[in-house]
């Protein structure tokens, strides 16, 4: 990377500060964020916290209440996927008002609607089971 002045490195620090605030995810879910910032962070910036967070009451329901992990990985499945169609319906959006090609934009709305429908389906599953 090249050597970046003090004001350009302030102005990455500012524009970072802003994700996943609640207005950030207004943005997101709106198609006022980039098509790649909209796929990328979108999809997966929440799994930064989630996972792990997840991770830890699996855990701990495991040991409190062993057998009965289903219900919670399929609700957060559901949740999951549910989470999908709305970063999905802003990436339709940012792809739709970009200039410019777009076959990867594309891709990454058909990969959106794959992740979505797969978790949801996924999740059912696991709730039911």
């Amino acid at each position: 990377m090249a050597n970046l002045s003090k004001s350009e490195l302030d102005a990455i620090h500012a524009e970072r500060t802003k994700f996943f605030t609640p207005q950030w995810f207004g943005d997101l879910f709106s198609g006022r964020l980039s098509p790649g910032d909209t796929f990328w962070i979108g999809n997966y910036g929440p799994a930064l916290i989630i996972v792990p967070l997840l991770v830890i009451v699996a855990l701990f329901t495991a040991m409190a209440v062993p057998g009965h992990l289903g219900p919670l990985f399929g609700s957060f499945a559901i949740g999951a996927g549910l989470y999908r169609l709305a970063v999905l319906a802003g990436l339709v959006r940012s792809v739709l008002g970009t200039p410019g090609r777009k076959f990867w934009r594309w891709v990454g709305v058909f990969w959106t609607v794959f992740e979505a429908v797969m978790l949801i389906w996924l999740g059912l599953r696991l709730f039911a089971g």
